[in-house]
């Protein structure tokens, strides 16, 4: 029997008399912002005085009921799926415990303190900004310089504190659900599904751990039902121990596989524990039958890493994934799979949650599976220096626990890594000598954790990586380009040129990244235009931007590729597009060498806040033009072009897909109007999981002057079974010295039942076509395009899509617009921005 507590919450800073009502999941910042007592910390400089929020403590406050029934009950718990770190818990005037992890489920037995009738619950969090400077005060400990001093003492999300593309809002509450639960006959605690593949049948082994009260008349029903619900197996024994195990077979079973290799069957698996034919308690859990571990099999090049499923080495395409918000009591189902959704859109077929955040909710990984996303999983750790006392030690453990026992059912999960970037900034980073906390390294990341997955995720055999980048721990050559996982991050941080992508051959590159402003929409959120804030140096500007330098590191980018943008808007849509060429040099370089890279993982997918950063997906869940851009570079069959040597360009196709793909190139050399040079087009089979160098051209008499090469472009195309599934136009000099021509393009809109379609036409070469909506918000069918002169592009947009994103702190998400908007107001709102 259970009870949810998540309504009718008061909120009080500790010694005020004035409270607030709230509901979970429920904070300090949420709540005084639903509240009007301040304004929204992401407007303007409003972080500026809003961290200082935290440095006091706050009470969260709730009387509730207990039934008869509920009362009765021979155990009696209360859970907190997601609290604050520093908590202590009151029940009717008694302290139950104290919390110290964020990233924890607490359970406390209150068989003893609760009263039939009306309870009375509290909850006292205490200050993070005291408790972390008193601790950095006594110990100091290296961490990330954007964020607050002392964060790695306590284990809260680190990116609460700050990061480099988050403000510091340390935000305290209760950020997951909170219920009581009785039972009396038992209970299921956890179970563990485990797989062995031999030919064409799977045994699936179930790990089943219980707290069974009445043993005489207990038993266990156990049903798989096939992934289109028929029943295959019913099991049922009686229960002797309180732990067991039950195996069965399943033939010709139906394999799960990323998204692009094939479909993503689940079979409903349904425990239930039986007091004398009466259900006492229900665990149903959904499983992928796959094998999924990392390749490091030796090569030519060193060794290798990539994702190994159901026996086929995959190439790895999708990005980084951060919290959705420095709010966490914002989070939510809809927002999640929303931003999974697009994701899946760009073609991802795998994702990597980030060790700096928190670990996702339940939803997160159920849609992996769905859909077929690869997660690779980070343990939250991230750019710092841990000391292991007894309580830390104690903490993470439990935290390990939890965590593996909620994921490692998950078909999704690909690898568990112990932590981000800390491997190798003791390496390299000339971090402050300190060698209790770098042994200590060694024992949580090399010994602690691995132990645990040993002992809770044995069986699956999930693959561990001790850090990221790594070449497999010790601090030995840890950014390796010959084994393991690669950061990089010259090009940006260093100010190397785009073009230097193409000098590395990584074995797996898990970040790499390129800043980019977001839309005007976006940025009224938080600026005011009005105020002078539409300036990159503004003082708004720059506390909406918290990478060093950020600013300045956009501008100097620009000047390399593109003319100088004169006007705010123009500045966001430059910066958008450089983002999004220089990223797509990169992925096209790493596909090309398929085999020797084997994995991309772009930084970021997604904003926690308002910002100036490298997502692709701001916070307002808008695409910038790098997404658009990866729906493409990650088609699964990919036309690109080295241009290495300008003059004679190589044809080379991906094709990661189990197919073999009979496929037709077709290129022509063009001018900046609409003439053709030449042209040609040649027939290639490229077998399926596979990179090739088709065909190269020389294209030198048709380039010998500088004039040339900035009037002329080449344009090709990819086909499969008589379809383009693969476009794209390469220059011959960066676009700031290309002759563009004005585009001179026209357009229509038409509308059928559930969809607009604009008709674009252009009379000369236009690179880069941005399409938008003014206030309302859509994803295009394609986008940020390039057209030939004299070419028409048909573009769609799902009426049914069409949204408006809300503002406010308390309600960020997406607001339906009326779903049948009219064609006037469409077509009013519809805007398109060429860089010609």
């Amino acid at each position: 029997m259970k009870l949810n507590l998540n309504s009718d919450w008061k909120m009080q800073k500790s010694g005020d008399r004035i409270s607030y009502l709230c509901n979970v999941p429920c904070s300090v910042y949420k709540t005084l912002v639903e509240c009007g007592v301040i304004e929204n910390p992401y407007y303007r400089e409003n972080e500026l005085w809003a961290t200082n929020i935290s440095n006091d403590d706050f009470e969260f406050k709730k009387t509730f009921e207990i039934s008869n029934g509920l009362f009765e009950k021979e155990k009696i718990t209360l859970t907190f799926y997601g609290i604050d770190t520093l908590c202590e818990i009151f029940l009717n005037g008694k302290s139950l415990g104290t919390t110290n992890n964020m990233h924890r489920t607490w359970v406390f037995d209150i068989k003893d303190t609760v009263v039939l009738g009306t309870n009375r619950l509290r909850v006292l969090t205490k200050s993070p900004n005291k408790f972390i400077a008193q601790k950095q005060a006594e110990r100091p400990l290296w961490g990330v310089d954007s964020t607050m001093a002392g964060y790695t003492h306590l284990r809260k999300p680190h990116y609460m504190f700050g990061w480099d593309w988050g403000p510091k809002l340390p935000d305290m509450g209760i950020w997951r659900d909170v219920e009581v639960e009785g039972y009396s006959q038992g209970k299921i605690l956890d179970v563990y599904y485990w797989q062995e593949h031999i030919d064409n049948c799977v045994t699936l082994n179930c790990d089943v751990n219980t707290d069974v009260l009445i043993k005489t008349g207990a038993n266990y029903i156990f049903e798989i039902y096939s992934p289109d619900n028929t029943l295959l197996k019913s099991i049922s024994s009686p229960i002797t121990e309180n732990s067991f195990t039950i195996s069965t077979n399943i033939e010709n079973p139906m394999l799960w596989w990323a998204r692009g290799y094939g479909d993503q069957p689940l079979y409903k698996c349904i425990l239930r524990l039986n007091d004398n034919e009466i259900v006492i308690d229900t665990a149903i859990n959904k499983i992928g039958l796959r094998t999924l571990t990392i390749s490091q099999d030796s090569d030519e090049w060193g060794k290798e890493f990539c994702f190994k499923l159901n026996g086929r080495k995959i190439f790895a395409m999708g990005a980084n994934y951060i919290p959705e918000d420095q709010i966490a009591s914002t989070f939510s189902k809809e927002r999640t799979l929303k931003l999974l959704d697009e994701c899946v859109k760009a073609n991802f077929n795998f994702i990597r949650v980030w060790g700096g955040g928190c670990y996702p909710d339940n939803w997160f990984y159920d849609y992996c599976d769905e859909k077929g996303l690869i997660i690779w999983q980070d343990f939250m750790y991230a750019c710092s220096a841990y000391l292991l006392t007894d309580e830390f030690r104690e903490t993470i453990v439990g935290e390990t626990i939890d965590n593996i026992k909620r994921f490692r059912n998950h078909a999704s999960l690909g690898l568990w890594c112990g932590n981000n970037e800390i491997e190798s900034a003791w390496e390299y980073w000339g971090l402050p000598e300190d060698p209790e906390s770098k042994a200590d390294y060694l024992e949580h990341f090399e010994k602690i954790i691995p132990e645990l997955l040993e002992e809770y995720d044995k069986h699956e055999n999930t693959f561990y990586w001790p850090s990221s980048p790594s070449s497999g721990g010790g601090f030995k050559d840890s950014s390796s380009n010959h084994a393991g996982d690669m950061l990089y991050w010259d090009i940006w941080h260093n100010l190397k040129p785009i073009e230097d992508f193409r000098k590395y051959y990584y074995r797996f590159c898990s970040e790499y990244g390129f800043e980019s402003v977001p839309c005007l929409k976006t940025c009224k959120t938080f600026a005011d235009e009005s105020k002078g804030d539409f300036n990159l140096t503004s003082p708004v500007m720059e506390n909406h931007q918290k990478c060093v330098q950020g600013n300045e590191k956009i501008m100097f980018y620009l000047a390399q590729v593109v003319r100088y943008p004169y006007s705010f808007e123009e500045l966001i849509y430059s910066s958008q597009l450089v983002q999004a060429d220089c990223i797509r040099t990169s992925v096209e370089h790493m596909r090309r060498n398929r085999g020797r890279c084997m994995g991309s993982a772009y930084w970021q997918v997604n904003d926690s806040n308002p910002v100036i950063s490298w997502s692709s997906i701001d916070y307002y869940n808008r695409w910038k033009a790098l997404h658009y851009y990866a729906k493409r570079f990650y088609a699964p069959a990919l036309l690109s072009v080295d241009d290495t040597n300008i003059l004679k360009p190589v044809f080379n196709i991906s094709n990661e897909t189990l197919k073999d793909a009979n496929c037709r190139v077709s290129w022509t050399l063009r001018t900046n109007g609409n003439d053709i040079i030449t042209s040609g087009s040649f027939d290639v089979e490229i077998f399926k999981l596979s990179s090739k160098n088709a065909f190269t051209t020389d294209l030198s008499k048709y380039l010998l002057s500088e004039n040339e090469k900035r009037e002329r472009y080449l344009e090709y195309t990819l086909e499969v079974d008589n379809n383009i599934v693969s476009k794209a136009t390469t220059l011959f000099v960066r676009p700031k010295l290309f002759s563009f021509l004005e585009p001179n393009l026209k357009y229509t809109v038409e509308e059928t039942d559930n969809q607009f379609i604009i008709s674009i036409s252009a009379k000369n070469y236009t690179k880069s076509l941005c399409l938008d909506l003014t206030e309302m918000d859509c994803v295009f069918s394609d986008n940020w395009f390039d057209i030939n002169g004299g070419e028409t592009v048909n573009v769609t947009v799902e009426k049914s899509q069409i949204t408006k994103e809300t503002c406010s702190l308390s309600t960020v998400g997406i607001s339906p617009v009326p779903k049948y908007i009219s064609l006037d107001t469409f077509k009013e709102q519809l805007t398109l921005r060429a860089y010609n």
